[in-house]
């Protein structure tokens, strides 16, 4: 959990070059295959979309956040197609990406060391 603390510390200002690896309003970022594309809605919706802007995931986290100022991190593990959404103050972590149906699909999941280190 310190690890995650210190993610979202770098989330919420620490201003270095990690921060543009983050989603953030205004600013998606795509997928390391490049045929998706992740978008932070506002400072608790997540959206991803295919590389023509078709939607194949959309998520609020309203829930998680509604009692902090601060927002979710949103970012791509670096050698695949996984998104992994942060939420503040160490609540819970999720992992989405495609199944084997190709449906999209949020589940909780322990934090890989990559995105750990990010922090």
């Amino acid at each position: 959990m310190a690890a995650l603390v210190a993610l979202l510390l770098v989330l919420t200002g620490c201003g270095d070059d990690r921060e543009d690896r983050f989603a953030r309003p205004g600013a998606p970022r795509t997928s390391p295959s490049g045929k998706f594309v992740a978008h932070a809605e506002s400072e608790s919706e997540v959206r991803v979309t295919d590389r023509d802007g078709g939607e194949v995931f959309r998520k609020s986290y309203e829930y998680a956040t509604s009692y902090r100022a601060d927002g979710i991190g949103v970012v791509w593990l670096s050698t695949k197609d996984q998104l992994w959404i942060l939420v503040p103050g160490g609540r819970m972590s999720e992992r989405v990406e495609p199944g084997p149906d190709g449906v999209w699909t949020a589940v909780e999941a322990e934090l890989p060391g990559e995105i750990t280190r990010l922090g």
